[in-house]
């Protein structure tokens, strides 16, 4: 049995396999199109969602007049000294973090009273920073009447 058309054999052997591999990748091709969306679709939300994951954490202000500004130009209604704690000191005072006097610890608020010399002057220590404490408690929207009640609820007075 020898084939004198060798080659018109191959050839068609060839071109079978390859029309074969072409309906597969065209198959292929035609799933992915109807599986996957178009490109442009969801785009402007993926770019706000994108814009939002990499946005900055904080901004430092490093102008006394901008502090300043920011300290007066508050949009906000007043806190009361529970929502101030919650919201600001709750985190160091909670815990007694970086050696923060503990909310309602009565023995660790008065020797720190006794050294401020009064509520006024635990005010002062804490709109200007005390040890690792930033000023304000690191919110500079803070008012001192906010303040002043934030220290009467930490030291269990309200």
């Amino acid at each position: 049995m020898e084939h004198k058309n060798h080659d018109k054999v191959f050839f068609i052997n060839f071109s079978v396999v390859l029309g074969i591999l072409t309906a597969i990748a065209v198959a292929i091709g035609t799933v992915a199109n109807i599986l996957a969306p178009a490109p442009d679709q969801g785009a402007k939300e993926q770019l706000e969602a994108l814009t939002k994951r990499i946005e900055p954490v904080s901004q430092a202000i490093t102008d006394q007049a901008e502090l300043d500004k920011l300290n007066t130009a508050s949009d906000r209604p007043a806190m009361s000294g529970e929502q101030v704690v919650t919201k600001v000191c709750g985190a160091c005072h909670g815990s007694g973090m970086l050696g923060a006097p503990k909310t309602g610890d009565k023995a660790a608020w008065g020797a720190r009273l006794q050294a401020q010399g009064g509520a006024d002057g635990l005010a002062a220590a804490a709109i200007k920073g005390k040890n690792a404490m930033p000023p304000r408690g690191g919110d500079p929207s803070l008012s001192d009447d906010e303040i002043k009640a934030a220290i009467k609820v930490l030291m269990g007075e309200a």
